[in-house]
């Protein structure tokens, strides 16, 4: 659907009545037609109207060519020059196949700075109003933005006009090349909206307002050189991104809530080119963040601690990066991960991405690229131990551009419980397949962090609960599925309300880092572990678990008690690691060990998808 906007206008009231100022784009033959068919002959001659038997011609739009037409000058600002009642709030109207959109703001001329010395007299515009042009199906959300961005031009505006009466002036100019217009002769005849797009400052900043709507989707301009209007359109900027797939504000904002500690951000610019586009007076948190080298192998509880950030100060930058689309939001590139052919990549021969990823690796070819991903493969089968460094690193930044165009998606295993009605414990075993793995990036770890002390916003993960150990040894009713109530997140949430040591931190980045395993069975619950499968298993369950060889060993039956509340496929293995501080390895022999009750599944992560396609 286009979200570009139809025109822009801007009207004023006043003690002298309401007028339309100025809109953009204008149309000189609609003037010109106008001017000429109400034109007399002589000042004597009637104006003669259509013959009343003729049937008046049927209305068809007020779109032609993206543009806004069918309305005069006077009706326009009759429309949006509202009464005091309906200022400050969102104005929003229909006429035929166009939607009108703004947000008139009354002005105190009380307020308006006078310079003592001068000729300058006191304010009369009362209100203002600046108005966009929409067509009438677009969604509600793009409706919303639109009604942001003309707050914020109207505030602006405002603000602007109580500091040097910014408005007034440019209202003189508007107004004297409106009636300078009408004095020239007819074969001079000149727009008078181009007279004042030549003459007004404020005009050309409604313009350079509209043309970056209509390109980029992200509006920055200074008004009056003074107060800097900063706006990101996310339909318009997320549909510029390679997949050209519409994104929802809703679906968006919903994604950056489902941020976890173990994410990380890809920029999707060059570093060095966000960091020029920066205004001054940006925040040093963000030019902390953004000097993070390698941020895409680093999650986000270690970029927080590398820029001196807390972790909800990263959450909101990065937030701020995915929205403007200047970012995107992976999982911390490692040798285990999984990715696959994205269902909505483009496979066409000749693909515009095909040339752009040829000039940018020489000798390369995108679509040998894709094949190799038409299958789920992890990047330690992608990366050969063979190959040298630099062809490692090559490979590297080729999937880091996979990813950046959305050609590719990461695929997470999640564990079921799903216990058989017989055990057969031998062929169970012998038909299980192997998961996982290591590669020649294991220098940088599975990427898994650990439940750290650092304040974890409640946005993403649930907050400490007490312990009550009464209501662990409840009767469940007949049919109960533990599954689908909060005993079972309770329990975790108790397990996560104690913080891990940096030790334990350093243990669970990388298999390879620090020998030490990454979970002290010694901080079992106080309940037993028959009671506490008790609470969170059924009958059938427990008993058939209990069947299988490996948990006649304590050891293991404890971190299998300890773990079965992620194993109901709501959690992948990424974030039991990051909750239970466990490392891959350990949890691939647990699952192996008990692998006559649980299956595995490989999908994507839902909360990593929303970035990518919603609706």
């Amino acid at each position: 659907m286009d979200v570009d906007p139809l025109c822009i206008i801007i009207v004023k009231n006043g003690s002298r009545g309401d007028r339309l100022l100025f809109r953009y784009p204008y149309s000189d033959e609609v003037t010109l037609e106008t001017k000429i068919k109400d034109k007399r002959p002589t000042p004597y001659s009637l104006i003669t109207e259509e013959s009343i038997q003729t049937p008046p011609e049927p209305h068809t739009s007020n779109i032609s060519n993206g543009k806004l037409v069918g309305f005069h000058d006077k009706t326009l600002s009759n429309l949006f020059a509202v009464k005091s009642e309906l200022s400050d709030s969102k104005f929003e109207l229909k006429v035929n196949d166009v939607r009108f959109v703004g947000h008139p703001l009354r002005l105190n001329p009380t307020l308006v700075r006078v310079p003592t010395q001068g000729k300058r007299k006191p304010s009369t515009i009362i209100l203002v109003n600046i108005v966009f042009a929409l067509k009438a199906t677009i969604n509600h959300d793009v409706v919303n933005c639109y009604h942001d961005l003309s707050k914020r031009l109207g505030i602006a505006l405002r603000h602007e006009e109580y500091r040097c009466q910014f408005l007034s002036s440019q209202a003189k100019i508007m107004l004297a090349a409106h009636d300078e217009a009408t004095q020239l002769p007819e074969d001079g005849q000149v727009s008078h909206f181009q007279l004042i797009l030549d003459r007004s400052l404020l005009a050309q900043h409604l313009k350079q307002a509209y043309d970056e709507l209509c390109g980029s989707g992200i509006v920055q301009l200074r008004l009056n050189n003074w107060i800097e209007v900063s706006f990101c359109l996310p339909q318009k900027v997320h549909r510029s991104l390679a997949t050209g797939l519409p994104v929802d504000c809703e679906g968006l904002l919903k994604g950056l809530k489902a941020l976890k500690p173990y994410h990380t951000f890809l920029l999707l610019v060059e570093r060095a080119e966000l960091l020029h586009s920066l205004s001054p007076d940006a925040s040093p948190a963000l030019w902390r963040l953004l000097h993070v080298e390698e941020s895409h192998l680093t999650p986000f509880f270690t970029l927080a601690a590398d820029a001196d950030l807390t972790l909800t100060q990263v959450f909101m930058l990065v937030g701020h990066l995915v929205y403007w689309g200047k970012a995107t939001i992976i999982y911390p590139v490692c040798s285990t991960n999984v990715y696959v052919l994205s269902p909505h990549a483009p496979t066409v021969i000749n693909s515009q991405l095909a040339d752009t990823f040829r000039d940018e690796f020489p000798g390369a070819s995108l679509h040998v690229m894709l094949a190799d991903f038409s299958l789920p493969t992890s990047l330690s089968d992608k990366c050969h131990p063979i190959n040298s460094p630099i062809q490692q690193q090559e490979q590297v930044q080729q999937i880091l551009w996979l990813l950046k165009h959305g050609l590719l998606q990461q695929l997470h295993t999640y564990v079921y419980l799903a216990p058989t009605l017989t055990l057969d414990t031998d062929n169970s075993r012998g038909s299980s397949r192997e998961i996982g793995g290591t590669g020649p990036l294991g220098s940088h770890g599975t990427s898994s962090p650990a439940s750290t002390s650092i304040p974890t916003p409640t946005v993403h993960e649930p907050p400490p609960l007490s312990q009550e150990p009464a209501s662990l040894t409840s009767q469940q009713p007949p049919g109960h599925h533990p599954d689908i109530t909060q005993d079972a997140l309770h329990r975790a949430a108790v397990q996560l309300s104690h913080p891990a040591s940096e030790s334990d931190l350093g243990s669970v980045c990388s298999d390879e880092r620090s020998p030490s395993p990454g979970v002290t069975l010694g901080t079992t619950p106080e309940l037993s572990v028959h009671h506490q499968l008790d609470s969170l298993l059924s009958l059938a369950e427990k008993e058939m678990v209990m069947k299988v060889e490996a948990a006649q060993n304590p050891e293991d039956l404890k971190l299998f008690a300890k773990l079965c509340v992620y194993f109901r496929g709501h959690h992948h293995l990424e974030e039991i690691m990051y909750r239970a501080n466990l490392r891959r390895s350990t949890l691939l022999h647990l699952i192996e060990k008990f692998r006559p009750v649980l299956i595995t599944c490989q999908h994507p992560d839902d909360s990593i998808t929303l970035f990518s396609y919603t609706k």
